[in-house]
C-alpha cells in the first residue's frame, strides 16, 4: 500500500501552502472528524502516477513528535484549469469494518485474435462499481481478451472480482469484438445530378429567420458534459 506524508493545516491559507511548495488537502470519514492538512506537491504528484482511483493509501499525518495514520481512498481532486496541477485533494477514511460502494479501473490485457482479422476491440466500461470491504477493494480489475474471436464478448462472469462484488448483472458484457462498420456506397443517376446542380442556392437572411412562437429566436446552448 503506497504511503503519502502529511502535515496537519495551522492556519495558513491555501494561496500560501501552494507558493511554500504544498497542496491544500481535507481528510473525513464516518469515524473521524473534518481535518485539514497540506502535503508536498512533489509527494502528491509521485503518490498519482502510482495509484488509481479505488488504491488504498496509508496516510501518515505527523504533528511533532506525534504521527496518525489512516488508510484513505482519494475522494476528489481538483485541479488548476491553466496548469492541469492539484490545488486541492479530498481524503475518505472509510469505515473499515462496512462495506462500501466505489468504482474501480477495468483494464484490458492482450490482443485478440478478432481483432487481428480485422474486428475492433469496443471496451464498454472503463470503470465498474464495486461492493465490498474497504481492505478488500482493489486497485484495478484485468481481462485477458488473447482468446477473443470476432463477435465474441468478456462478460461480467468472466472477471475476477477478488472478494468484492461487481454491481452489474453476470451476463452484462464488458468488451466486445465487433466487424468494422463499411459505408455504403449509393450510385446516383447522372439525372438526379443534373438536377440537382439546377437547384438554385436560397440564402435565408435574418428576416426570413422563423422564429418561436413568442416572436423571439430562440437560442441553445450546449454544456460539456461532466
Amino acid at each position: 500500500m503506497p504511503v503519502l506524508k502529511a502535515q496537519p493545516r495551522k492556519g495558513e491559507t491555501a494561496n500560501a501552502l501552494r507558493e511554500q511548495g504544498y497542496v491544500p488537502a481535507v481528510v473525513y470519514g464516518p469515524t473521524i472528524e473534518s481535518m485539514p492538512i497540506a502535503i508536498g506537491d512533489k509527494d502528491l504528484q509521485s503518490l498519482f502516477s502510482k495509484i488509481t482511483r479505488s488504491s488504498r493509501i496509508d496516510l501518515s499525518i505527523k504533528d511533532g513528535k506525534k504521527a496518525k495514520k489512516l488508510d484513505v481512498f482519494v475522494k476528489e481532486i481538483q485541479y488548476n484549469p491553466i496548469t492541469d496541477t492539484p490545488v486541492h485533494v479530498d481524503f475518505y477514511h472509510p469505515d473499515v469494518g462496512h462495506p462500501l460502494k466505489l468504482h474501480i479501473p477495468f483494464k484490458i490485457l492482450g490482443e485478440a485474435p478478432g481483432v487481428k482479422a480485422g474486428g475492433v476491440l469496443n471496451v464498454l466500461f472503463r470503470t465498474i462499481l464495486v461492493h465490498g470491504l474497504p481492505k478488500d477493494i482493489p486497485p484495478l480489475v484485468t481481462a485477458d481478451v488473447s482468446h477473443l474471436e470476432l463477435g465474441e464478448a468478456i462478460r461480467v462472469r468472466d472477471v475476477d472480482f477478488g472478494e468484492v462484488e461487481p454491481l452489474l448483472p453476470p451476463e452484462r458484457a464488458l468488451a466486445t469484438v465487433v466487424a468494422p462498420r463499411r459505408a455504403e456506397v449509393v450510385e446516383v443517376p447522372e439525372e438526379e445530378l443534373e438536377e440537382e446542380e439546377a437547384i438554385t442556392e436560397v440564402e435565408v437572411t435574418t428576416e426570413e429567420r422563423p422564429t418561436s412562437e413568442g416572436g423571439a429566436t430562440q437560442e441553445v446552448s450546449a454544456k460539456e458534459g461532466e
